[in-house]
């Protein structure tokens, strides 16, 4: 896998538990009171731990997080959310062989969990298991064919297999849910210029840099597909940038 993929797979990672769709449950709390005043009236949350890890898991602090989902598990053992939150804060410490755990036993609970099938599929492709994250991925598009994380997460897979137009095919419905998915074009411009469709994969970098000017490496990628497309004058352009 080279760096360019390599990288993809660790920004995919972050988004992931940065920006969740499910990720993290925890139901709203009114007005000003705190996670553990709220929770504590919660009687889906006893003790309100899970409330409490999903405060400690915003701010990263993944340890603080474990024990807290590890409690809210121990009063609720067979509430799907708390293995679902701890499997994302035992990935957020890199705690891999965990999150996996987790995730299957989300899974076993609620066999039509997306999420938890986004979540083990994720840890399985940095453990760069392709074909079970891909069956994990394809089981999560299975339920919710429109689930935009499922087919980013599947693209990225048929990209480290070189199945290009795979790859295109999943980022092409990607955008067209997420018109400004920046990573989405960068993406599958990498597949169009992998297939010498240097045009396509021009256009792509250039939706790409649109939605993030200041990222230099979209420049970087568009300048590559510009070398090999014979404009120079345009890479030249682009390194500059």
């Amino acid at each position: 896998m080279n760096n360019y993929k390599i990288g993809t797979v660790i920004s995919l990672a972050i988004a992931i538990v940065a920006y969740p769709t499910g990720v993290l449950y925890a139901k709203k709390r009114p007005g000003n009171q705190s996670p553990g005043s709220a929770a504590a009236s919660n009687p889906s949350d006893p003790g309100g731990h899970s409330a409490l890890g999903v405060e400690a898991a915003k701010k990263r602090d993944y340890e603080k997080a474990i024990a807290e989902f590890s409690k809210a598990i121990e009063a609720a053992p067979e509430e799907t959310k708390n293995y679902f939150n701890r499997g994302t804060a035992y990935r957020g410490a890199n705690k891999l062989k965990e999150a996996f755990a987790d995730f299957s036993k989300a899974i076993e609970i609620a066999p039509q969990s997306v999420v938890a099938y986004i979540g083990r599929g994720e840890v399985l492709l940095v453990q760069k298991q392709l074909d079970p994250a891909l069956a994990d991925f394809d089981k999560a598009l299975q339920i919710s064919p429109n689930d935009a994380n499922a087919r980013r997460f599947r693209g990225f897979v048929f990209i480290s297999k070189g199945e290009w137009e795979k790859a295109i095919e999943d980022y092409s419905k990607v955008i067209q849910r997420v018109p400004d998915d920046g990573g989405a074009y960068e993406r599958r411009g990498f597949a169009y210029r992998s297939l010498k469709k240097y045009q396509e994969a021009i256009a792509d970098y250039t939706k790409a840099i649109a939605t993030d000017p200041k990222d230099p490496d979209g420049y970087r990628h568009r300048a590559v597909a510009d070398t090999m497309a014979g404009d120079t004058k345009s890479a030249a352009t682009d390194l500059r940038a």
